[in-house]
């Protein structure tokens, strides 16, 4: 295990800045808002904003700001971040990231997560933090051979623990990282204090998990099933080409940065707050272009696309038609769970009992207030649903 700092060169720096002044703009094309993708005018102000205005040093000396390593996992180099309270006494906690993100996802959390909240008698308490990059992310790179799925990967994780002499700890997860969390409840169940994971729309309708029986559905609900499906068969290409063609996008998004910044903002953009028109209003803009240049400099658009190559290529059941579970399916043993779900009211009964196929959990919080992303876009509620979960009293 060694210590890690970031430290991206002025030459890498300057190539990304003469790479953007020089984007070859696709021609004239009806303009349909974001409906295809997103916007070229859109577009063009952000590549500006990225260009002149973002400061890559100064958001590198914030990441830096908190103790980073890289150590070896079963022959793989995993980079993570590992911040202590001030309270000896406090909760492990181990927070995973999903696509299109990254470790510095949680950079606005680190702070309220590991300091006791101030002023309150007996409240809650504070957590060491302990935050991968999932292999094929971050500086967890390169992966060095094949077969790093979530399986792998949760083993790793748990180890990572263990090695930073953790026995017992509490575990987050959102997108891929909810997956990955899912797996440690079940491979590492005497470890953990518990679980808890974050989903949304888009998260749920991406799963696929559509009942061929509705009719324990109301109209309402059968109405939101229905939009969950067109978004499954309309926005889910960018699963579709990176579990199955991984090779062919990682040439653009390694060669051309607006190609990795549209790849990634359509989705800050789709899976955002409804309620928010464009991503910088639901979260920080130089938050988002942080994540970007991280995907950029670190090559991540290909190997993220390789990562989720590997894992749509399990060999698991991750769902499929609901009303039709596998009795002999195998149960992991019971862990204490938690899952905040993001969306609208609207939808709130279509989510719990959608969800419930996957399993009940011990703890369900819905808010109408944040997405897919919350420790970007609503950092409060999330540092809350967390302190409420890993409290002293689960701990």
């Amino acid at each position: 295990m060694k210590q890690f700092k970031i430290q991206i060169s002025e030459q890498e720096i300057d190539d990304l800045n003469q790479r953007l002044s020089k984007t070859r703009w696709p021609g004239a094309t009806i303009n349909e808002g974001w409906k295809k993708g997103a916007p070229t005018d859109y577009l063009k102000k952000l590549v500006d904003h990225w260009q002149h205005k973002f400061d890559w040093k100064k958001q590198e000396a914030l990441l830096n700001e908190y103790p980073q390593f890289i150590t070896e996992i079963d022959g793989q180099d995993i980079h993570f971040l590992h911040v202590r309270s001030g309270d000896p006494n406090a909760t492990p906690l181990m927070l995973i990231h999903g696509w299109p993100g990254s470790f510095a996802d949680f950079v606005n959390v680190i702070e309220p997560l590991t300091n006791s909240p101030s002023g309150e008698a007996n409240g809650p308490g504070s957590f060491h933090l302990v935050i991968p990059s999932i292999p094929g992310f971050g500086f967890s790179t390169p992966v060095k051979e094949k077969g790093w799925n979530m399986f792998r990967i949760a083993a790793a994780f748990t180890t990572l623990m263990e090695q930073l002499g953790y026995a017992k700890f509490a575990v987050h997860g959102g997108d891929m990282g909810a997956g990955i969390t899912g797996i440690m409840s079940a491979i590492s169940a005497h470890k953990l204090i518990g679980t808890h994971v974050n989903t949304d729309f888009y998260s749920v309708a991406g799963l696929g998990m559509f009942p061929s029986d509705t009719s324990f559905l109301s109209d309402e609900e059968k109405a939101g099933l229905e939009r969950m499906k067109e978004y499954k068969k309309t926005g889910t290409a960018y699963l579709e080409i990176q579990s199955t063609r991984p090779q062919t996008v990682a040439y653009s998004l390694s060669d051309s940065p607006v190609a990795q910044l549209a790849w990634m903002v359509e989705k800050y953009k789709e899976w955002t707050d409804a309620d928010k028109e464009l991503p910088e209003d639901a979260m920080d803009i130089d938050q988002i272009l942080t994540n970007v240049s991280l995907y950029w400099f670190n090559k991540i658009g290909a190997s993220s696309a390789e990562a989720l190559y590997e894992n749509m290529s399990m060999a698991f059941h991750w769902g499929g038609d609901g009303s039709a579970q596998d009795s002999g399916q195998w149960t992991p043993p019971k862990v204490p769970s938690a899952m905040t779900v993001f969306g609208k009211n609207a939808d709130r009964s279509l989510f719990q009992k959608l969800l419930s196929f996957t399993g009940e959990p011990d703890h369900y919080i819905f808010h109408e207030k944040g997405g897919h992303f919350p420790a970007m876009e609503v950092p409060e509620l999330f540092v809350k649903d967390l302190r409420e979960f890993f409290g002293p009293s689960r701990s």
